[in-house]
């Protein structure tokens, strides 16, 4: 929004008015809509070079993506990894049948595998 100091001259020095950050929340329409166009897309860069890098500047934006590695797993009908790149992007990667395998269990706080 912007004020020209209540002078009522438009021609005087104009400045931003601060505002509050708002988010205006998906329909489920629009959800769904735009979780499709994430996995094509994503989709089509796996395809391509079997990994993908996308924009995830919120926690929503992140939880979105996490949903659109599933929607491409089912398409796929293979398993796909989304995790954090960096503090604004996640990356997707095709794994592999083996894989699956060779991660393991989670190391514990003493370095040693957990049973």
């Amino acid at each position: 929004m912007w004020d020209a100091h209540d002078s009522g001259d438009v021609r005087g020095e104009v400045r931003e008015v601060p505002q509050e950050a708002t988010r205006t929340p998906l329909t489920a329409e629009e959800e769904l809509r735009s979780r499709s166009v994430f996995a094509t897309e994503i989709g089509a860069q796996l395809a391509r070079q079997g990994w993908a890098v996308f924009p995830a500047h919120t926690p929503e934006e992140r939880i979105r993506l996490f949903a659109v590695a599933r929607i491409i797993e089912q398409r796929l009908g293979r398993r796909v990894e989304a995790v954090p790149e960096d503090i604004c992007s996640m990356r997707f990667t095709v794994v592999s049948a083996g894989a699956a395998h060779e991660v393991g269990p989670a190391v514990g706080a003493s370095g040693q595998l957990d049973d």
